[in-house]
């Protein structure tokens, strides 16, 4: 089971990436609510252990009383907490505020959010606590977060009652349901080849694969697995058989059957001391 500890230290790694996320890309993300949602609330709910995508914990657009709520955080059919949001940088006005939290009587928690402000009333007498994302302190943000939102109720941890296997653990023999990279909220099968390409995709876009470690090799022949061009290196230039580009100067040879495939994306990870564990494989 996961500790405190560890919840609170992954709420702050998200908050330093969210930091970053308001400070370099705010005229973009402001101009939706949609785009304020996914690239800051749903990662911030996400590393406190309620996954946006699990209807299950979390219910979008639910009518609540005689209010609608964005997300309602369920503990099996009873509500626990409702989440307001709107658009990075929007303010609520504080009678606006006062209206949305009569709207729900009954709800113990009703927070209000722009994705980086999150304001936090909790009855009985609806105590405001204000928290904001892009304070100097991501630590006390994480901490206060972690205590502020109730603990969901998932008994295999922090993924929505769901398992998850490390890609370079043992998992079992069938075909996965959904795959996480990292921070990134999980996506739908593909295949094994699909993961790879993803993989090495994240690596590169991420900067942890830069130009300067080209030719990648992951196996011991002349072959490698990604280069500048669609050709391997040498003086006979051996043509990549299945090229997939992957950014604008890189190119991944995507050859090789499930194995290898599963093979290939650990030794990339392990190669450039990415955690092998940031690549999980739920089979639900």
């Amino acid at each position: 089971m996961t500790s405190d500890a560890e919840i609170i230290d992954r709420i702050d790694s998200t908050v330093r990436e969210l930091k970053d996320r308001i400070k370099n890309h705010r005229d973009h993300i402001k101009a939706h609510e949609t785009r304020t949602r996914v690239v800051l609330i749903d990662p911030l709910l996400r590393s406190r252990g309620w996954d946006p995508e699990d209807p299950r914990l979390v219910h979008h657009e639910y009518k609540v009383n005689q209010g609608w709520a964005d997300y309602a955080l369920m503990k099996g059919d009873t509500v626990v907490a409702i989440i307001e949001a709107k658009k990075l940088d929007q303010k609520f006005a504080d009678g606006a505020l006062v209206e949305k939290v009569a709207a729900f009587p009954g709800i113990e928690l009703v927070v209000f959010t722009n994705g980086n402000e999150w304001q936090f009333f909790r009855a009985p007498k609806f105590a405001r606590k204000r928290i904001m994302v892009d304070s100097d302190n991501a630590f006390k943000v994480a901490f206060e977060f972690h205590a502020e939102l109730p603990d969901p109720d998932v008994p295999n941890g922090p993924n929505g009652g769901r398992k998850w296997y490390p890609l370079c653990d043992e998992i079992p023999n069938s075909l996965p349901t959904s795959v996480r990279i990292g921070e990134a909220a999980p996506t739908k099968w593909v295949t094994w080849k699909q993961l790879y390409v993803d993989v090495a995709t994240s690596l590169v876009s991420s900067g942890v694969i830069r130009a300067s470690d080209l030719p990648v090799k992951v196996t011991r022949g002349k072959n490698c697995a990604i280069n500048d061009e669609p050709y391997h290196p040498g003086p006979d230039r051996k043509p990549f058989k299945v090229p997939i580009q992957i950014n604008e100067s890189m190119w991944l040879e995507a050859l090789g059957n499930r194995n290898m495939h599963r093979s290939y994306s650990c030794r990339l990870l392990k190669q450039f001391h990415s955690n092998p564990e940031s690549v999980q494989l739920c089979f639900d």
